[in-house]
């Protein structure tokens, strides 16, 4: 007995402490308490410094409350004056042990527990504490539940082994490189602890070995883990995670947003379109689609659900005879940009999920995972013109690129929008990247370092394109206008085209960049003039058009999305519809696209599906001359 506990057995045991389970005898309960041991030949000031230390941060934890942190609920001291903290006793293995008996764990499960660890990082940095000291060993799997345990007392459990094969067992492989030089561990140390951790869950293995001490540690301080061979979705995070520089890690709340998004297995495609509930009030928000060179750019929008007057169709509908195929079904929550390679061979697909999808065309089949690391819904992408990168925007404010090679992010994300990013489009010489949300900044897209002033107007630029010719950039804006400037000058040029009584969301040029097409909540498509800026005819409307737009690669044929779920196409020098109105959605169409041989047309929709339609040749005619 040692107070009203009685000990019953050791639980685990270091060179400078144990934990034991025992019996409140008062509370009649069973709980775990942690002893400190101090070694022998210490002076007084060091024992008065870990007493305290120990005491101090005690203390600290027992003042937190979050589901995933090692609930304090006492100390007190024993008749030699060194302290006990007594805890919740939790009833299941570490980390450590599971990965030890199960081997690397799947990586949706290592998501799971990751989120959670990250959780309670985020809690406790928020209240000013670091762990210093996040590992396998000191997380604990209980059912559902993981438990963080062990904060800011290290040396408890801190041992240092070696096992024969040289993998280290213990603190010093899940230090922050900053620790092992000798600096101070901050919540970025807690973040590099977590990384290293949940790549020993997924890989099996510690991402830093080496046959003694002084090689483990030169590793880490190298800050260069072993390639990872299991993680494909989990690759993006561990990265971010490990980064060598603390600056360029992500703080633990972002993490567990990351690390949420990734928690569920990517779900495989289904035969039939599954049924979504739809909200009832949703957001205004546009979405941007490839900018390929000499081609349409398309953008396209949805309005709140209020706002909508038409009745949606029943999911019997029949498809349009003009569908190519099964729709594309994969994202669990509604899509918000679409965009085709310019070899025409793939289709990306960006939702509310806050994942990327890649079709192959030929086969209507996901290729590979989903391209995750947005920790918000994913509004817009662009293919650079050589199609070797994928350039994507989201609602957490950042524009990232990924190798469509390696399907790995390139370089840091940009991260000076201080809203959504609504819209992307590289120039047709693919040198810079135009990222529309509040401001429009042009980066380079090599670096994506901001090239000049951003350009600033009275409204949410939630719409961004290229002329064919690279020389205007067109932004639309909730200020009901739409801006040509003048890419060179950096300056609006004179006029402004400004015919809606609503907020323009969607726009797409003329191959020849003559005429631009735009689309507005009054639900109009107007054709403007590029040389005399001023509308060329009336607008085109149908029964609920449009809320995207689109010009095929030859120019003769204009696709517009409808308020009822359908799409519908027009010969764009007569102004007449071809045929009937394509059916098949049965939730507001976001984004529209045309491949690039002009022979499919893509749509999105936040029924969660994407759709190809086959589209005939219109009639062969002398091309418009809208343009002057």
């Amino acid at each position: 007995m040692i107070g009203r506990y009685r000990l019953v057995e050791v639980l685990g045991e270091g060179g400078m402490g144990a934990v034991w389970r025992a019996h409140d005898e008062r509370m009649r309960r069973d709980v775990a308490l942690k002893q400190l041991k101090l070694p022998p030949g210490l002076d007084v000031g060091e024992r008065e410094h870990l007493v305290a230390r120990m005491e101090r941060e005690a203390r600290s934890v027992g003042t937190l409350q979050h589901p995933d942190v090692i609930t304090v609920h006492d100390q007190f001291h024993d008749e030699d004056g060194l302290p006990w903290i007594v805890m919740e006793l939790v009833r299941g293995r570490s980390l450590a042990a599971v990965i030890g008996d199960e081997g690397p764990l799947d990586e949706a499960r290592v998501a799971r527990v990751g989120a959670r660890i990250a959780s309670a990082l985020a809690a406790a940095h928020q209240a000013g504490i670091v762990h210093r000291d996040i590992k396998p060993a000191n997380v604990l799997l209980e059912d559902e539940r993981v438990v963080v345990t062990d904060f800011g007392i290290a040396a408890v459990a801190g041992e240092t082994t070696l096992t024969a094969s040289g993998a280290l067992v213990g603190t010093p492989a899940y230090l922050a490189p900053e620790q092992v030089n000798g600096g101070e561990a901050t919540a970025a140390s807690d973040v590099w602890s977590l990384g290293a951790t949940l790549y020993a869950a997924v890989e099996g293995r510690p991402a830093f070995t080496g046959g003694t001490l002084a090689a483990l540690l030169l590793a880490v301080s190298r800050g260069e883990p072993a390639p990872a061979q299991r993680a494909r979705r989990l690759a993006p995070v561990l990265r971010d995670l490990l980064r060598r520089d603390p600056a360029r890690r992500p703080t633990a709340e972002a993490a567990a947003a990351t690390l949420t998004a990734l928690a569920d297995p990517a779900p495989a495609p289904a035969p039939d379109m599954p049924a979504f509930p739809q909200p009832t009030r949703r957001a205004f928000l546009v979405s941007g689609a490839a900018a390929l060179a000499a081609l349409s750019i398309p953008v396209g929008f949805v309005l709140r659900r209020h706002q909508r007057t038409a009745p949606r169709r029943a999911m019997s509908t029949p498809a349009s005879s003009r569908s190519a195929g099964r729709p594309l079904i994969g994202h669990t929550g509604p899509l918000t940009a679409l965009a085709f390679s310019p070899d025409g061979r793939t289709l990306a697909t960006a939702g509310e999920d806050r994942t990327v999808r890649l079709w192959d065309l030929a086969t209507r089949a996901p290729t590979g995972r989903p391209f995750v690391g947005h920790s918000g819904a994913v509004r817009s992408l662009a293919f650079s013109p050589d199609g070797k990168t994928l350039a994507t925007g989201s609602d957490d404010k950042t524009v990232r690129r990924w190798d469509m090679a390696t399907r790995f992010p390139i370089g840091e994300p940009f991260a000076e929008h201080t809203d959504a990013v609504r819209s992307l489009a590289y120039s047709p010489d693919g040198k810079t990247l135009a990222a529309a949300g509040q401001l429009v900044f042009l980066c380079d897209a090599d670096t994506l370092k901001i090239v000049g002033d951003p350009l600033v107007t009275s409204g949410l630029v939630g719409t961004v394109a290229y002329s064919p010719d690279g020389r205007t950039l067109v932004t639309a804006s909730n200020d009901n206008i739409v801006r040509l400037w003048d890419v060179t000058a950096r300056t609006p040029l004179f006029r402004r085209l400004k015919g809606d009584t609503n907020a323009v969301g969607a726009v797409a040029f003329t191959p020849d960049g003559k005429t631009l097409a735009t689309a507005g909540h009054s639900w109009a498509v107007r054709l403007w003039n590029m040389r005399t800026r001023v509308p060329a005819g009336e607008p085109l409307v149908s029964r609920d058009a449009a809320g995207a737009v689109a010009f095929s690669p030859d120019g003769r044929t204009l696709a517009t999305a409808s308020r009822d779920n359908t799409v519908r196409l027009w010969d764009a020098r007569a102004r007449t519809p071809l045929g009937p109105s394509l059916t098949g959605h049965t939730g507001a169409i976001t984004a529209l696209a045309f491949s690039p041989d002009g022979r499919t047309l893509a749509s999105a929709s936040d029924d969660r599906v994407a759709r190809l339609w086959n589209v005939p040749p219109t009639p062969h005619r002398t091309p418009a001359r809208t343009g002057g």
